[in-house]
């Protein structure tokens, strides 16, 4: 969907922007990149979709930080600070459960950004805990300048939305999936997903642990569908990571929520 073009007739957001705050345990900045261009944001597809202006009043606030595996990004009931845009990589977003477990409910992309709580309105706590699952890289963008450029920005704002629509979709066919559909297709959706938004290299960064713990089954259970996969030669498993080797085979494996969410994200964000 074409995105209309911003007026600039309206005061320079700069003026609404608050000063950045300190950076969170999410934020570490990669040296030397405290302010990056203009093209390093756009890795990111809702950044990308911005007008020039609109992206050039966003990088002078904005910032670059590496996503390491593992680190937690946001816990449930803290305050959002900040939105992260990756540009590479995944966030799993958790439900943490009373018996210790987790559970994941939807993932982050390139696709979109970490921070909506703090858009959609009231409370601005966080609602689930945010984990780092494929190392990457991000724009970090403080809160308060998030919502000020948006304001300004009408496009930018409806792109946050869109975002959150996506992920609603996310989590509605997860929750249909697990209950509906084998451990085997659902976990080649998986590695579809995790395979696109690494730019479909031929190498996706998960170790089996998490992929099992994003599923929300045992490991034992998971190795089975696995070596399956191997053996069939649709993947390669390599310490640390998964290596597709037949892209054709993983989707006939798949369950059709590949292809709805898939149309889901085609449908309601910007083309890539």
């Amino acid at each position: 969907m074409p995105l209309a073009p911003v007026r600039l007739n309206q005061r320079h957001p700069d003026a609404l922007l608050a000063k950045p705050s300190s950076p969170s345990r999410a934020a570490v900045n990669i040296q030397g990149q405290s302010r990056s261009d203009t093209m390093e944001h756009g890795r990111n597809r809702i950044l990308a979709a911005l007008p020039q202006d609109a992206l050039s009043a966003l990088a002078e606030r904005a910032s670059i930080v590496s996503l390491a595996r593992g680190r937690m990004l946001q816990e449930v009931g803290e305050p959002v600070r900040e939105a992260l845009f990756p540009h590479s990589g995944v966030i799993a977003l958790i439900s943490p459960m009373g018996n210790g477990r987790d559970v994941e409910t939807a993932a982050v992309g390139s696709e979109g950004y970490l921070g909506f709580w703090a858009v959609l309105g009231g409370d601005d706590r966080a609602l689930c805990r945010a984990v780092v699952q494929v190392p990457g890289t991000a724009t970090r963008l403080p809160i308060d300048s998030l919502l000020a450029i948006s304001r300004v920005y009408l496009p930018f704002a409806d792109l946050l939305l869109r975002f959150s629509k996506v992920l609603l979709k996310q989590s509605i066919q997860s929750a249909a999936c697990n209950g509906l559909h084998r451990l085997e297709a659902r976990c080649a959706r998986c590695l579809l997903h995790a395979h696109d938004r690494a730019g479909r290299d031929e190498s996706v960064q998960m170790s089996q642990t998490v992929l099992a713990a994003r599923l929300g089954v045992r490991r034992q259970s998971l190795s089975a569908v696995m070596k399956s996969f191997q053996a069939r030669g649709i993947v390669q498993l390599d310490p640390g990571g998964v290596r597709i080797l037949d892209r054709a085979g993983l989707e006939t494996a798949s369950c059709e929520c590949y292809s709805v969410l898939s149309d889901t994200y085609r449908t309601i964000l910007p083309v890539a």
